[in-house]
Formats: structure tokens, sequence, C-alpha cells
């Protein structure tokens, strides 16, 4: 009974309380969320609009300057801004492989945004090195005062433009080094100098600015920023480095040191740009350089044989010589040579600095060495023997000498070839570059530069044993020598780039440089020779003239390899071209009459009918000799000399004489 009571009781009072709870009213949300705009800057990107009232979904993007005050501002019309949250996003500054345009602009992530309660904001929008512009877009939203943001961030895409990037100042620029001068009692004395360097990045010159190679350079810098209120974040520099080195805004100066022993890799000598970078707040920049060069190139001069030797013999010439088939040898392994000259011990004693400056040289002809100047000419298939001397002011006297050289008993010694680490006032070798002029023709022939000589190294497959030049005189021709200096740094005298031009102007200020003489002597005829017809008594009776003429070519060219140091008796070729000139009997006037016969190839007996009206008296017979037989079609083979010899037309009847009986001349 109690249970069922209980039961009641129970259902009773839940009855009860269903009966008085109270309805749940409707959750609706009334809080209106803020808006934002953008007051003072380009136009919301959001708010554009095309004609046809359509938002423009990419519009282009206008410039700002990189440093810009942008404002905005917002409302709540059911209560108040809270404050405003911001962000900055930005596209890469180049586009990036294969693509040809940056990555389009990404939109901001959570982390981007930062709150403030302003409503402005003086901001400086990245760009790159070297990229004065780069695309951005800026988003603000605003927050309300129970936290509601706005759903539609107001935005703009714009490009950022560093016009005025900071200014790098170069506040010293200089390379102090020793160099090495010859004082007034010839001794070699060194002295120290500071060189500045001044020379900007001028694209298409060369630099004007030299150093000594042993120099320290030093580089001490400053800027100027261009962006009020805005700051150099660093710099980066470059001279030799593979990459920029950077550098905090309070590092402002820069040394290297181009000799051995120094702290940082030694800098080599040749042409240089040390080039300064600044950066500033936006990551802006702008450089400056200083070109220059390290290592005074050497200076070059010749130094052959003296003229007043008194041990040169004369010939009928004239020309001076000796002879001596084992001078050469003699004057390196110990005999006595030329005095005077550098084919004598002198050429391993004497360093090129010390060397007389002549404009001389030798010629190896046979078993005679001449004494040559310029504007000699020398014989075709002999050798000259060039001689140089030059002063270098700043390199170590590395001359290219291995000690296996100097251990073998052929090894002449001598302080030429001696190696030393300092400057001793000397360039180590020389190059020889040589160019032509051919004959008959004119036209120009370059040669190759040769390797430096001298080079003492068995193990070098360039290795120039010796203290000269030889060069083989084998092609007729005018030929311009240009010898070029070596320092132990490496550095080579290109002041003269054109010899034959330098050569051929006796006001260029660098002709001295150039030595030019002539190979091939001219073929000549043996008027001597008492067979020789036509002499100046020969009087032709009728126009089939019987001609002797013998010729002679002292140095004739060689189709194959010529034997060593000139001709050994060849006869050589000799080609004769004939026409004739006197009066045309017809109209009085001077006529010169051409053989048709083209040439008489080592011909010397020549029966000429001349074709020609010829009126009776003095004509003058045109007689062209070559040395060679195709020198037109092959320049550089011989050369050409025009004869003209005098003689009398006088045919029967004429009043200049009696023919003699059936011979042609009398």
């Amino acid at each position: 009974m109690r249970f069922r009571v209980g039961l009641v009781l129970c259902l009773f009072v839940a009855y009860i309380a269903a009966g008085c709870r109270t309805a749940l009213a409707p959750n609706i949300d009334r809080n209106t969320a803020p808006e934002t705009w953008i007051t003072s800057a380009p136009m919301d990107t959001l708010t554009l609009k095309d004609p046809n009232g359509r938002p423009i979904e990419d519009p282009n993007p206008v410039t700002i300057p990189v440093r810009f005050h942008v404002y905005w501002a917002g409302s709540d019309q059911d209560g108040a801004i809270a404050g405003y949250y911001w962000a900055v996003t930005e596209t890469l500054p180049t586009p990036q492989p294969p693509f040809i345009r940056p990555p389009n602009l990404p939109g901001p992530k959570p982390s981007d945004y930062h709150f403030t309660t302003k409503s402005d904001s003086i901001s400086i929008f990245n760009v790159a090195e070297n990229i004065p512009d780069r695309e951005h877009a800026f988003y603000v939203y605003a927050v309300d005062n129970l936290g509601k943001p706005d759903a539609t961030p107001a935005r703009f895409i714009f490009n950022s433009q560093d016009n005025f990037p900071p200014i790098p100042i170069f506040l010293e620029a200089k390379g102090v080094g020793t160099v090495y001068h010859f004082d007034s009692n010839g001794n070699l004395v060194p002295i120290q100098v500071e060189y500045p360097i001044t020379d900007q990045d001028i694209i298409g010159t060369m630099p004007r600015d030299t150093v000594a190679a042993n120099s320290t350079l030093i580089f001490r810098w400053t800027s100027q920023v261009q962006i009020a209120n805005s700051y150099v974040t660093g710099y980066r520099y470059k001279l030799d480095e593979p990459d920029f080195v950077s550098v905090p805004a309070t590092v402002t100066e820069a040394r290297y040191y181009t000799r051995v022993g120094a702290d940082t890799v030694p800098v080599a000598s040749g042409r240089k740009a040390f080039r300064l970078r600044v950066l500033d707040q936006a990551g802006g920049s702008q450089d400056s350089t200083r070109r220059f060069i390290v290592n005074f190139s050497p200076d070059t001069w010749w130094s052959g044989p003296d003229s007043n030797w008194t041990g040169w013999q004369r010939n009928g010439r004239g020309e001076r010589y000796v002879m001596n088939t084992d001078l050469y040898p003699n004057a390196i392994y110990g005999g006595t040579g030329i005095p005077g000259s550098l084919m004598s011990p002198d050429s391993v004693q004497k360093l090129p600095a010390a060397r007389p400056d002549r404009r001389t040289f030798l010629e190896f002809w046979q078993d005679t060495l001449f004494f040559r100047q310029e504007g000699d000419t020398v014989h075709m298939n002999s050798y000259a023997i060039l001689h140089n001397g030059g002063f270098d002011r700043d390199s170590p006297y590395l001359v290219r000498v291995s000690p296996l050289s100097e251990g073998l008993p052929s090894f002449p010694g001598g302080v030429v070839l001696k190696k030393n680490p300092e400057p001793n006032g000397s360039p180590i070798g020389f190059h020889l570059r040589m160019a032509a002029t051919l004959s008959p023709d004119n036209g120009s022939l370059l040669f190759g530069q040769s390797g430096l000589y001298p080079v003492f190294d068995p193990n070098d497959v360039s290795g120039q044993p010796k203290i000269a030049n030889y060069w083989p005189n084998r092609i007729s021709g005018t030929f311009y020598a240009l010898a070029l200096a070596e320092d132990g740094d490496g550095a080579i005298d290109t002041r003269v780039t054109d010899a034959i031009s330098t050569g051929s102007n006796p006001s260029d200020p660098l002709r001295s440089k150039v030595l030019v003489y002539n190979i091939n002597l001219n073929p000549y005829f043996r008027t001597d020779n008492p067979a020789f017809v036509p002499t100046p008594q020969d009087t032709f009776t009728d126009l089939n003239w019987r001609l002797n003429l013998p010729g002679a070519d002292p140095d004739p060219y060689f189709d194959a390899q010529p034997p060593p140091f000139g001709n050994k008796g060849n006869r050589g070729t000799l080609r004769r071209r004939l026409s004739v000139r006197g009066i045309d009997r017809n109209t009085g006037q001077t006529i010169t009459w051409v053989d048709p016969i083209p040439y008489y190839l080592d011909q010397e007996l020549i029966n000429l009918l001349v074709q020609a009206p010829l009126a009776p008296g003095p004509c003058t017979l045109i007689v062209e000799l070559c040395d060679c037989d195709q020198c037109e079609a092959r320049p550089g083979t011989g050369r050409c000399v025009t004869a003209e010899f005098p003689v009398v037309y006088a045919p029967p009847g004429s009043q200049l004489g009696v023919a003699g009986p059936g011979t042609g001349r009398r």
C-alpha cells in the first residue's frame, strides 16, 4: 500500500513541476559588424567597379613610395570601434624559373595581422637589392567593442618603389705600396707611395688608376639616406670574393693585401673593381664602384749590338759583320762573343733594366753575323737575332727557371736566370709579336705572339732556354717587330696594339717600341757582264731585238724548308717582263708597248719582237726583274725591281745611221 502511495506522490510532483516551467527565448545576434575604409591611400581595391558595376577582379596596382602614410577609418552603428587589425603581404621580387613573372600576391595569414587602436600608420614597405619596386597588398579591418570583426577587410594593391635609395660615399680608396726606381747614381732604390683610386665604373673603358703590385688596398666609406626617418641597415662589398661580404652598418672599412703573409687571401694582379653596396630599411640598395689595376706594366726597349765595337769587319757594301759560326754558343757558355752586346756573357749577367737602349739587331746569314739597324734589309732565309731590355717598378723577379735546369751541365747561370722574391727593376722575360706588309702588294700579315723567353725548364713544353728571339726571315716584305716585356706578376707591356700602324707613323709617341726592317734583298741585273745587251751604245736596225739580260738574286726564296741560317748556293728563280717606250710614228705621241708574252722565266737570252709603230730615234727598254715566278698570286715570295735601258731604233734609210748587216743591232 505504501509503495502505491509513494508512486502516486512522485507522479504528482513531476506533473506540478512540468506545469510551472518558463518557455526558452530565441538566440538572435543583434550586434551589427563594423565597417572599415581606407581613407588616405590608393583606392580600396575591393570597391573598384567596372562601368557595368561589377567588381574589378585584378586591378592594376598603383605605385607609391616605400615610405607611405596610410589612413583608415571604421564605424559601428550599434556600438563603438575597439581597434583595428592590419596586415601586409608581398610577392617575390623576381620571377622564379621557369616562370617569366613573379607569382601572384598571397593572402594574409592570421599571424600576419597586427592589432592597433590607431587609425593610421607610417609604413616602410620592402623592396629588394637592385630591384627598386615590389608588389604588395595592405589589409585592415575594424573590431567593435563586443569583439566582432569586419568580415570584409579593406584592401589596396600597390607597387612600392624605392626611388631614393641610400647613397654610398667613399671617404678613401687607395693602394699603399713600394715601387723601385733608379736614382741619379744608377742605384735601384725603393720608395713607398700612396696611389689614390678614383675611377668609377664606366662600361667600355679601361681603368685609369693603377696601384703597385705589393700594395695594401684600403677602402673606407659612409652613406647618406634619402628617405626621411629611414636608416642604413648594412653594407655589402666585394673585390675578388665570389659573393658579397655582408657587414653591419657599423663597419665602414675593408682592407686587402697583395702579398703572401697577410691574414687574408692575397689579391692577384690585374684589372679590379671594388664594389660597395649600401642597404636601407626597405631593403633597397645602391652600388658604387672603384676600378683600378693592380701592378704596373713593365716597359720594353730594344737592346741590340753596339755599332761602335771595334771588332766589326766591313765588306764592299760597307756592312759591318763578323765571321764566326761558333760565336753564339761561345757567347753563352763562356766565350767572349761580341763585347758590348748580348751576344756575349752579358746576356746572363746583365739584367734587362741595365741593358742599353739600342734599336739594332743581328742577322745570322750562312756563316756571317751582320750588324743591322732599323730600316735595313736582311737576306731571305736568314735569322734575325733580337735582344731586349726593360724595366719594371713593382714585381718580384720570378724568372721562369726550374731547379732541374739549374742542375744541368749546360745551364749558364748568371743573375739574369736567378729568381728573386723581391723586385729588382727588371721584367722576367719578353714576348715577340711580328706583323708584316708583304711584297709586292703590301698586304698585311699578322703573326701570333711568341711564348715567354727565357724559360729554362726541361719539363715545360713552352720552354725557351735562350735570351734572344730568333726570327726566321722567310717571307719577302717589310716587318714590324714588337717586343712585350712580362713581369713577375704576369703583367705584359701592351701599350702598342697595332705594330704596323705605330711603326708607320713617325710622330707616334710609341714609335720607338717598334723595330722595322725589310726582308729579301732585291734581285739585280748583271750589267757588268760583257755579254749584257743592250748597252748604251747599241742601236737596233729592225724591230726584232736580240737581248741578253743576265741577272742575280743574292737570297732566293725556298718553296721547301730552307737550310739552317740561310741559302747554301741555290740559284733561285728570276722572272723578266718587258716593255718599250718610244714615239708613235703616226701620231708623234709617246707610247709604251707591252710585250704580249706575259713573262720570261729563268730566261736571259730573249728575242723581242716589237709590235709597235715606233718612230726612228731614242727609245727605252723597260725590264721588270723579279726573284719569284708568281709574285702577285703568292705575295711574300719575292720582290720586283724595274730597270730602264736607253736604246736607239734606226731602221734602214733613217737619218740616224746606216743599218748593219742582218744582226738587228750595231
